[in-house]
């Protein structure tokens, strides 16, 4: 098969997912590569793509190990019609857990024939100066991984005559899924308090570019001041673009929490993919 347009549908608010996502585009050396960036709600309102000759990349950060619940729904809309696809999570360092078996499964029931998948390490969202997790991933080195990957992914499908004769089986993972413990405790803790990022008006020079960065527009567009807590994802979006660190989270328990996956990602994972 001689895929020469590849579509990259991809879910990623703080960019570690599409960067991911470039570098494997990059090493199947399409000559037509396309993209659609599904970060923002409204990107993800109306009808969805129904997939026809192209082999699609289909790519999600992994948020408590499954892949996000604001990325699902849309996901779970496109059409594969029998069409390649390469499936690949971007996680902090941490674990993976079920998410890329997740996402497979989505693909599958879409349509989709999986072909290859791969998981990917970008900074996590919850890391910080003080408490680095992942910082700065993807790295080069995680950016030639991810073009050797996709470099991989073209091999094998030159090599394969049918669609079906390169579908990939034995994805890692658990079915059915196990509940993140984490976004348990999560929506606990936002039963009693506004557990989400916070604008420190001292500093707040009204940029808005926290606004435009939210992919669940969880910011009131007329009070920089407000966050949606039933809307807000925890993605971190907002902090992470804000240049002068005005959008910062306060509650201790966030702190505790930082500390925590701190010591579990100490250790450098590398990429894994699977052919």
């Amino acid at each position: 098969m001689d895929k020469r347009t590849v579509m990259s549908v991809y879910f990623s608010p703080t960019g570690t997912t599409r960067k991911v996502v470039e570098g494997i585009v990059a090493g199947m050396r399409a000559e037509n590569p396309v993209t659609i960036d599904a970060t923002k709600k409204a990107h993800r309102r109306g009808s969805a793509h129904q997939f026809k000759h192209e082999l699609a990349v289909l790519a999600v950060p992994v948020y408590y190990g499954r892949v996000p619940e604001a990325a699902t729904k849309y996901f779970d809309s496109l059409t594969g019609d029998n069409t390649p696809a390469v499936i690949v999570v971007v996680y902090g360092n941490r674990a993976y857990d079920d998410a890329l078996i997740e996402l497979y499964d989505i693909a599958v029931r879409r349509g989709f024939v999986p072909v290859a998948a791969g998981a990917f390490i970008g900074e996590h969202s919850y890391s910080t100066e003080i408490l680095p997790a992942a910082a700065g991933r993807p790295d080069m080195k995680d950016l030639e991984a991810a073009h050797a990957f996709g470099d991989a992914v073209r091999e094998k499908l030159l090599r394969c005559g049918s669609v079906r004769e390169a579908l990939l089986t034995g994805i890692p993972g658990n079915r059915p899924y196990i509940e993140p413990e984490g976004l348990y405790r999560l929506r606990e803790i936002r039963k009693a308090s506004r557990f989400t990022p916070q604008t420190d008006e001292s500093l707040c020079t009204r940029c808005n570019r926290c606004i435009e960065a939210c992919p669940e527009d969880a910011i009131d567009q007329l009070d920089i001041l407000k966050t949606d807590n039933r809307e807000c994802i925890m993605c971190f979006a907002c902090i992470k673009i804000c240049p002068v660190n005005a959008r910062r989270m306060a509650e201790p328990a966030f702190f505790l929490r930082v500390k925590e996956i701190f010591e579990r990602c100490r250790e450098r994972k590398e990429p894994e993919w699977y052919l």
